[in-house]
């Protein structure tokens, strides 16, 4: 069951169970660093970056270059000539192979490619009917990315896992939300941005929060609860590029109350055990992309504050993490952005989940323990007596909510219900005269044999 419950919670179980050609490419290094200090990186080069949806990101193109270290300027060397635009380098476990969500065309739909480090042997995994991106490595050869489909205002993303061979594609996400591919934590659990709350987009809202979620689908959780400890500082924040540190913490770029289609933000980060996220960076400084590059070091992209805004790109530097200052100047070409620098280097393949979940069974369970425990309440609590609880589906092809049944609730606040599995699904909660106490906005789901 997916335990989250947004600013409707009833009894916020997540608590309980919680361009294309140009050869020249010039770089700058202010302060050259030994070869040895750091590994080659693969990064996107492009003339224009835009926010928003992941499939519009790059309107002029964009190519995925790799530069080696060394004392003097190296060249960096294009790895996707054959490409209208590239997207979301993802380096392999044994640092071999890079993963990456390609354009062939202008107009084409994007699709997941795999590759060796050097450029060798560029493959297409998915044949998707929209757009794929944002892929990123499983343990076991699955790989796990984003699907986005529809058109117009109608367009939505969900997250998919496939075989490494693009085989056995299947959701793992149900019902609106917009989730979106950020990373694979080392627990093996898949870290995910989704609206918050879970619903379709709204038109002038674009906050969205950080989720995790199995590989098999099962135990959808809120990271940390920002928006409830201060709704007003998390209204339309959008994490973007968040991915774990060797200490843990969860690293990304926040952009705050910004107009659409503007890039960049403040850098954030949720350390262990923390409640909630807390700035790096402060404006005027916008970055677009950040990454580990070593241990406390970082690699990131930096707009120039000295430029006008209209001229802004993105230059590639080291951040120190203990400092919290800016480092060497990595790579920097005039009229064009460099984003999303990965190191071509060797990590710690996550742990393997195995799945508990029955593929057969067509239903999923549900307890909540008690249902009178809200944050929308005072002091926590919704006041008087909740007899009964309405499960409510829907039906994404047309959008049309339905009502499935109704249970007792005990005198304690607990439920017990069965629901059909892989369906978005929410609760109203029934006061002894039938009327509504509560009512969950967000929708969640079971998958086949969950609890």
């Amino acid at each position: 069951m997916k335990l989250f419950w947004s600013t409707a919670a009833v009894c916020f179980l997540p608590a309980l169970c919680a361009m294309h050609g140009v050869s020249e490419t010039p770089f700058a290094n202010t302060t050259p660093t030994p070869a040895k200090a750091r590994p080659a990186i693969a990064f996107i080069e492009a003339p224009v970056v835009v926010a928003g949806e992941p499939a519009q990101r790059f309107p002029q193109g964009s190519r995925l270059l790799r530069m080696a270290p060394g004392e003097q300027p190296p060249s960096a060397v294009s790895l996707t000539s054959v490409f209208f635009a590239v997207a979301d380098p993802q380096v392999s476990f044994d640092g071999t192979k890079i993963l990456f969500s390609g354009q062939q065309k202008r107009g084409e739909d994007w699709q997941i490619w795999e590759m060796v480090a050097d450029g060798a042997n560029p493959h297409q995994i998915t044949h998707c009917l929209g757009d794929c991106l944002q892929p990123a490595y499983l343990p076991r050869s699955q790989i796990v990315y984003t699907s986005v489909d529809g058109k117009g205002g109608q367009r939505a993303s969900a997250v998919y896992v496939c075989q490494g061979n693009g085989a056995e594609a299947h959701p793992i996400t149900f019902g609106p939300g917009n989730y979106q591919v950020e990373t694979v934590l080392r627990s093996g659990r898949v870290l995910v941005s989704a609206n918050s709350p879970l619903l379709a987009e709204v038109a002038g809202r674009r906050s969205r929060a950080l989720y995790t979620i199995r590989p098999d689908g099962s135990g959808l959780t809120r990271l940390r609860q920002d928006a409830a400890a201060n709704q007003d500082a998390a209204a339309n924040t959008v994490p973007a590029g968040a991915e774990e540190l060797a200490d843990g913490s969860i690293l990304f770029v926040a952009r705050k109350n910004s107009p659409a289609g503007t890039v960049g933000g403040e850098l954030a980060w949720i350390r262990p055990g923390a409640l909630r996220a807390s700035d790096i960076t402060r404006p005027p400084l916008v970055y677009g992309s950040a990454h580990e590059l070593q241990e406390a070091t970082l690699v990131v992209a930096r707009q120039s504050p000295r430029l006008p805004a209209s001229k802004r790109e993105f230059d590639l530097y080291s951040f120190d993490l203990a400092s919290k200052t800016l480092g060497d100047l990595f790579y920097r070409k005039p009229n064009f952005s460099a984003v999303q620098a990965v190191p071509l280097a060797s990590h710690a393949s996550p742990e393997y989940y195995w799945s508990i979940l029955h593929p057969e069974a067509k239903t999923g369970r549900v307890l909540c323990l008690n249902s009178s425990v809200s944050e929308d309440a005072p002091h926590g609590r919704l006041a008087g007596r909740i007899a009964q609880v309405r499960v409510i589906a829907l039906d994404q092809s047309d959008n049309h909510q339905r009502t499935l049944g109704e249970a007792p609730v005990e005198t304690d606040g607990s439920f017990y219900v069965t629901v059909p599995a892989d369906t978005p699904i929410r609760f109203e909660l029934l006061g002894t005269k039938g009327e509504v106490v509560h009512a969950q906005r967000s929708w969640i789901w079971a998958r086949t044999g969950e609890d």
